[in-house]
């Protein structure tokens, strides 16, 4: 089932320094961070048609949030660029897949998952989606339609829940899309951190990157009270919960690092040649 509908899902961090007109040198500082994107997009490139699908729902905690629901952008044109990081070129603009994110809604309703609706055009202040697109853009020159949504109203059982109904959806016309998860992990892993330092930063992104290793999204969720979550000062963390739900096994971990005291990986799910 879900090898006729999703291509792939990835996990990818969003921080602007990676890209060379935002970091001007300093992204070099994340080589490996820089290595796991290569990989990434090279197992992506090998896929059949180049890995482009039909739609892309991309799932950034900084597209707009709402308390309690999974937030749907219906803006059917969106556009923005990361002037406020140094870096106006190269503007994104994107096409909202609109038949298949009702469709979406449709589907997810009756699975129970509490959703809301917002129409925001602005790609500004989300470097959640612009940096993984500026990147996927290297293999993908012409972006496919985009879904966009932010699960960080959820609770972190309803995101893996989310992934779960997301593996039984059928696109209107079978079209096949992939999960774009955006998402950095532990803000507080050093002194100087955008957080500050604590020492259950390194333990979360630690016991995340294993959850996404044997697929047990479960476990996590029942190690991590919200007080911990808090502690650890989580980005991406709903993200990869609803990444996992999809999955349904274990997701290959390309990269994972912490330089300037944030938690950054990449991982991949390929579903299985039905």
């Amino acid at each position: 089932m879900c090898a006729m509908i999703w291509n792939w899902a990835a996990l990818m961090p969003h921080p602007p320094i990676i890209l060379p007109q935002v970091g001007r040198g300093r992204e070099r500082d994340a080589a490996q961070t820089l290595d796991g994107a290569e990989a990434l997009l090279a197992r992506i490139a090998a896929r059949p048609g180049g890995g482009r699908p039909d739609f892309l729902l991309i799932f950034s905690p900084h597209q707009p949030y709402a308390p309690g629901v999974l937030l749907l952008n219906s803006a059917q044109v969106l556009e923005g660029d990361l002037q406020h990081f140094g870096a106006p070129e190269p503007r994104l603009k994107l096409v909202t897949a609109l038949e298949i994110l009702a469709a979406l809604a449709t589907h997810l309703g009756a699975f129970g998952l509490p959703m809301g609706a917002t129409d925001s055009p602005d790609l500004g202040p989300d470097h959640g989606s612009q940096v993984p697109l500026n990147i996927l853009s290297r293999i993908m020159p012409e972006l496919p339609p985009v879904i966009l949504a932010n699960p960080c109203g959820l609770s972190p059982a309803k995101a893996l829940d989310l992934g779960r109904a997301l593996a039984a959806f059928k696109a209107p016309g079978q079209a096949g899309g992939a999960l774009l998860a955006s998402g950095d992990l532990s803000h507080r892993l050093s002194p100087g951190a955008p957080s500050g330092f604590h020492p259950e930063g390194a333990v979360f992104d630690r016991e995340l990157v294993a959850a996404l290793k044997a697929g047990t999204g479960a476990e996590l969720i029942a190690r991590w009270t919200p007080d911990r979550l808090v502690d650890a000062g989580v980005c991406g963390y709903r993200p990869a919960l609803a990444l996992m739900g999809l999955a349904g096994e274990p997701v290959e971990v390309l990269s994972y690092e912490g330089p300037f005291g944030v938690g950054y990986a990449h991982a991949l799910w390929q579903p299985k040649a039905s």
